[in-house]
């Protein structure tokens, strides 16, 4: 059992009930769903003074009508969840190696990320983005850079400025979170935005800061994920499909980021043949992280 964040889960648990639908709990009308005698032990749970137990916290889930998601969140809080473990980096590699050979050779993006969004490989075609350099690639893969860095901050080459970089960092958001939405509770996680604060300019935490609070995965269909990507190339526009595929022999942690050309019936994929030809590196291969840790 991990150590418990006795105020954070005492916070979860208040907003939980003042965020109740149709209307707010009281802390006595909860009480009263609990079948306790009185609001004490709820006012000591929210103080962070009283740590529930399992069933506790289940019960408190059904009176609070939470998702199994949330009450997964407040065990996590509680201790009662263990944090996720990385497979070993030799696996990680083997797992990985065994794609690589195909996801080099394929004529559009490619890359591969683990749960926190750090890229682990990424396809030689990425670089057509960047007029077939890979030296940004492997600068980026080199100093670490996240994906939901990647897409706030102002200063990278694949930042999209709005109004369509807004479509595309709500997204990248909604799928950080709702791939992370049994994590929440995890080290990781709850740090998330402060490190953020330290790698992103100001004005960029704050489009990130506010996105980031703007985006619930609690609430169902808040915020639909669209796999469309659309790139302006100078008078070029560009339209792809994003296949999202989990890693199963990594536990799920890892998943794939496939690029494919939208057939819109308007000569989209012609003019992403196209592009592709004349931008690629001629070289085939992939960055890795292992190539500069």
């Amino acid at each position: 059992m991990k150590e418990a964040n006795l105020k954070l889960l005492g916070n979860a648990i208040r907003t939980f009930r003042e965020q109740a639908q149709p209307k707010k709990i009281s802390q006595f009308r909860l009480a009263v769903l609990m079948n306790w005698e009185g609001s004490a032990p709820i006012v000591e749970i929210e103080k962070g003074r009283r740590l529930p137990r399992p069933e506790t916290l289940n019960a408190l889930g059904e009176a609070l009508q939470l998702s199994p998601a949330d009450i997964a969140y407040l065990h996590g809080l509680a201790g009662y969840r263990e944090v996720t473990v990385m497979p070993p980096i030799e696996q990680i590699k083997r797992v990985l190696q065994s794609i690589e050979l195909d996801i080099a050779h394929r004529p559009y993006p490619v890359y591969i990320m683990d749960y926190q969004f750090r890229f682990w490989m990424i396809n030689s075609a990425t670089a057509a983005f960047q007029a077939g350099s890979l030296d940004f690639l492997a600068t980026a893969m080199k100093q670490g850079i996240d994906g939901v860095r990647m897409t706030f901050d102002s200063r990278m080459p694949f930042y999209a400025p709005a109004p369509g970089g807004e479509v595309i960092q709500h997204e990248t958001i909604f799928r950080f979170k709702s791939y992370n939405i049994y994590r929440r509770y995890e080290p990781f996680y709850l740090a998330f935005p402060e490190c953020m604060k330290t790698s992103l300019l100001p004005e960029d935490y704050r489009r990130f800061e506010q996105c980031w609070n703007e985006v619930d995965v609690r609430m169902q269909d808040v915020y639909p994920i669209t796999p469309k990507f659309v790139l302006k190339m100078g008078s070029t526009t560009l339209i792809f499909d994003t296949h999202i595929v989990e890693i199963t022999h990594l536990n799920h942690l890892f998943f794939a980021a496939y690029y494919e050309p939208k057939d819109d019936g308007s000569g989209n994929r012609e003019r992403c043949e196209a592009y592709f030809r004349q931008h690629s590196p001629s070289e085939k291969r992939c960055i890795t992280a292992w190539d500069y840790s």
